[in-house]
């Protein structure tokens, strides 16, 4: 029974671990957001002003705000998927700690039982040698 104990824990461990990775994937497309957003409102402010240099690279400032407008929503898609991953990988964390919990629990009893039983015989063989 403790072998078995031991490998549902070790899945719980790999299960943490698993759920773990998804969440930092999704804080790093997150990351990735951001900066995107924080770059495309740069050109654009830039696209905005009046000098001269806004002018000389308007079709390679517009290019450029195209691109970061459909990267963006490239990540925006991808991190709708790993919001997805995040949760499932979640559900089976707690489908796996269930597990890991009535594992234990069940060894916990056996263990029990067992200590029970032991005590019981050694009540009885005190019984049967002791002098009537």
């Amino acid at each position: 029974m403790a072998d078995k104990s031991r490998k549902v824990e070790r899945i719980l461990a790999v299960q943490t671990q698993m759920h773990r990775l998804a969440q930092w994937k999704l804080a790093e497309l997150e990351r990735k957001e951001s900066a995107l957003c924080e770059l495309q409102e740069n050109l654009i402010r830039f696209v905005d002003e009046d000098g001269s240099y806004a002018a000389l690279f308007s079709t390679a400032l517009m290019r450029r705000l195209r691109n970061v407008g459909e990267e963006k929503a490239q990540v925006q898609v991808a991190k709708n998927r790993q919001a997805e991953s995040v949760l499932e990988e979640l559900r089976r964390l707690g489908r796996t700690q269930r597990m890991t919990d009535e594992v234990l629990k069940a060894e916990r009893q056996e263990q029990d039982r067992k200590e029970l039983s032991d005590i019981l015989e050694r009540l009885t063989n005190r019984r049967n040698a002791s002098p009537r």
